[in-house]
């Protein structure tokens, strides 16, 4: 059922994004029993046939069995969602995952498009419904994800003859690269988007790259409106958010209101620079502006909604692998630090379990060392003004392999909107590892819904406060 409705729901979001007709009724491509039988034949594996608009493909939900600790294989497991695109048996297969919940669903990410390839989304262990029951929180790891990744493309490589690719972007980029770290032989290449390597818990790194970003008067306007808002509007602010809980129903629980306010408006500066960027520094507004004018502007870039329960729940894995190995950015922002009213501890019921201890940043440095030193066949994607761009992975001696990066680009850099020198580089090493010749991507001839990487809740995206 979990499935079905999730499906269902991706169908909804597409029609109201305007990709169905009138009376469109969703149908699949045929899927030959065939190849459902020999997915059906391996070890732990369901395939369930689902219906979809996007042309070309055959649409069918997997569950994997998998260990909840691959170390002890014969222990309790849980089951793993993964959403295939099927085109063709011979042609490449792209392996994405977002980091978090499979929210791609049926939808064909742009390595997909560029060589004209089969996916598979595969939905990060404790995300979604792909969370074991009891959670033992000690096996969500890096190591532990890429077993899954490793178990997964293992087993449709028994299958698939094409080429096999990872990708991701963000979180699931950073995910890409761990798994090439414990498994360098698995696919043929790997193209991780905007993927940030932090070394702290913060990483104090981010700061200065901030006070870098963009146009400095737009800077500057962001940062005033922040100061505004926290300054001599947050009665007000919270006010407003009362209002729009009780009307669409959020629920501030696992974090109080007022402190996901604040936190909202802290974040602000990150969350323009993350998601809209330069394209919307004239519609900034100036301080002295209405407090409507004021509330719609943080509610477009930095709703506090987003700190409501609903959205910790969903991504509360991430908090756990942020506090426990991943480790986490300083945002700066220090201009705000007269106004700040709330401790870290008034975010802690963002987190599933008490506060994990922090391994110093031993796992990070591990991947760095493996990047720069035994990295090969990567291709980076970063946007030039995208905060998290600040925490880039370096090359090193990693060979065949090239960082590219989108001029002025957000959060959403893409291959198809680097520079044209860029793009036939980023081409010409796709065609090396998959054998095929990439596709110009014509936006306007494609039924394909674009999924914007999800907006994480500005609590784990914060400046920390001391314990």
């Amino acid at each position: 059922m979990v499935v079905l409705l999730r499906a269902q729901l991706a169908v909804l979001a597409a029609c109201a994004l305007g990709g169905c007709g009138d009376n469109l009724v969703p149908t699949p491509e045929p899927v030959s029993g065939e190849l459902l039988d020999r997915l059906r034949a391996l070890p732990g594996v369901t395939a369930i046939p689902m219906p979809t608009e996007t042309d070309g493909f055959s649409y069918i939900v997997l569950q994997f069995t998998q260990p909840v600790d691959h170390e002890d294989p014969d222990g309790p497991t849980f089951q793993q969602e993964v959403s295939l695109l099927h085109r063709d048996l011979a042609a490449p297969m792209v392996v994405q995952t977002s980091g978090y919940f499979d929210y791609y669903l049926d939808s064909p990410v742009e390595l997909t498009r560029l060589l004209t390839g089969n996916q598979i989304s595969i939905e990060h262990r404790f995300f979604g419904s792909s969370r074991p029951e009891p959670a033992d929180w000690s096996k969500l790891t890096i190591k532990q994800m890429a077993d899954d990744q490793h178990e997964i493309i293992t087993a449709l490589r028994s299958i698939y003859d094409g080429a096999f690719l990872t990708t991701g972007g963000s979180k699931g980029g950073m995910t890409a690269i761990y798994h090439r770290r414990f498994y360098p032989d698995d696919v043929e290449g790997t193209v991780p988007y905007v993927a940030p390597q932090s070394f702290g818990a913060p990483d104090l790194r981010y700061t200065a790259f901030v006070d870098t970003l963009g146009p400095a008067a737009c800077r500057q306007a962001v940062r005033d409106v922040a100061i505004e808002l926290l300054a001599n509007r947050r009665a007000m602010i919270e006010g407003k958010a009362i209002d729009q809980a009780l009307i669409e129903g959020h629920g501030y629980n696992r974090v109080a209101l007022a402190p996901a306010v604040e936190i909202s408006i802290v974040s602000l500066e990150w969350a323009f620079w993350q998601y809209y960027g330069v394209g919307l520094c004239t519609s900034v507004p100036i301080p002295a502006a209405t407090d409507d004018e004021l509330w719609g502007f943080l509610d477009l870039v930095s709703p506090p909604s987003d700190n409501d329960d609903v959205q910790v729940a969903a991504f509360d894995a991430y908090y756990h692998q942020a506090y426990a190995q991943l480790g986490y950015p300083d945002t700066g922002a220090t201009y705000l630090d007269p106004y700040i009213q709330f401790a870290d501890a008034a975010y802690d019921g963002s987190l599933p379990t008490a506060v994990p201890t922090y391994d110093g940043g031993a796992a990070m440095r591990d991947i760095d060392q493996w990047v720069r030193t035994e990295g090969a066949r990567l291709l980076f994607v970063y946007g030039e003004w995208d905060p998290w761009t600040g925490g880039k992975f370096e090359l090193g001696q990693a060979t065949d392999s090239v960082s590219l990066t989108q001029p002025r680009g957000s959060h959403g850099a893409r291959i198809s909107r680097l520079d044209d020198a860029d793009e036939a580089t980023a081409h010409a090493k796709l065609a090396a590892w998959s054998g095929v010749t990439p596709i110009a991507i014509q936006p306007s001839r494609a039924r394909h819904v674009e999924r914007r990487e999800p907006r994480v809740p500005p609590v784990m995206i914060r400046a920390l406060r001391a314990r």
